[in-house]
C-alpha cells in the first residue's frame, strides 16, 4: 500500500507539471494583437491595417542597422532588427487587401538617387509590457532627426530574385516590401549620411514576440 501511494503522489507531481507547462505554453503561444508564431499575419480591411508577428533581435539594442525587419528565412534574417515571421510575398500581397499601391519605381541602377513611391503606411510596434504600442519614429532614432516614411514599395519580383526576405527597409529599397523613402539606397552604410538606432528607453527584450501593425494612411 505504502508503495502504492509513492506511485500515486509521482503520478500527481507529473500531471501538475504537464499542466502547469500546458498553461504556460499557452500564455506564452497567445500572442498579441491576434498575431502569434503560430498565427503570424493578420489583415482588417475596415481599418486597413496588416498586423505581423515578428521577433526583436537583441542585439540591435546596440548596433545600428538599415533593417528594420526580415523574413526569418531570408538570406539575411539576422541583420535585422526585428525577424518576421512572414514571407514577403504573403506581406505584399496583404497590404495589397488592405488597398494599398506599390510604387514598384526602384531598380538596381537607380537606387543611388531615386526615393520610394507607393502608399504611404503609419507603422506601430506592439509587446507585452507596451501594449498601446509605439510609433516607428519614436522607436527609432534618426541622427538627422527626420521622419521616417515609409512607403509600400512594392518590389515582389525582386524579393523573389533576391530572396532576402526584407519586409521594412530604413532607406529606399528596390528588394524590400515596404521602405522609408526619406533616403535614396545607400544612405545609411555606404555614404552614411543617417544612422538608425534604437530608442533605448521604448524597446523589447532579446527576441520577444512583437506584433508590427502597418496601417495604410
Amino acid at each position: 500500500m505504502k508503495k502504492l501511494g509513492i506511485i500515486a503522489l509521482c503520478v500527481f507531481l507529473a500531471c501538475s507539471v504537464f499542466v502547469g507547462c500546458k498553461k504556460d505554453n499557452q500564455s506564452s503561444s497567445s500572442g498579441i494583437m491576434g498575431v502569434s508564431e503560430d498565427s503570424p499575419i493578420k489583415v482588417d480591411k475596415n481599418e486597413k491595417t496588416v498586423t505581423i508577428y515578428a521577433t526583436f533581435n537583441g542585439k540591435y539594442e546596440f548596433e545600428a542597422t538599415r533593417h528594420f525587419a526580415i523574413y526569418k528565412d531570408g538570406k539575411i534574417a539576422d541583420m535585422a532588427m526585428f525577424k518576421s515571421y512572414v514571407s514577403p510575398e504573403d506581406f505584399y500581397n496583404a497590404l495589397k487587401e488592405i488597398g494599398a499601391t506599390p510604387g514598384d519605381n526602384m531598380t538596381a541602377e537607380n537606387a543611388a538617387t531615386t526615393l520610394s513611391e507607393g502608399s504611404d503606411l503609419d507603422v506601430n510596434i506592439y509587446w507585452d509590457g507596451n501594449k498601446d504600442g509605439i510609433d516607428i519614429d519614436e522607436f527609432l532614432l534618426d541622427s538627422n532627426k527626420k521622419d521616417i516614411d515609409i512607403k509600400f514599395s512594392g518590389n515582389l519580383d525582386g524579393a523573389k530574385e533576391y530572396e532576402t526576405g526584407c519586409i521594412t527597409c530604413l532607406d529606399s529599397c528596390f528588394v524590400g516590401i515596404t521602405s522609408n523613402s526619406t533616403y535614396p539606397l545607400g544612405a545609411i552604410e555606404e555614404t552614411k549620411e543617417v544612422e538608425f538606432k534604437v530608442n533605448d528607453n521604448k524597446i523589447p527584450e532579446d527576441k520577444q514576440g512583437v506584433a508590427i501593425v502597418y496601417k495604410l494612411d
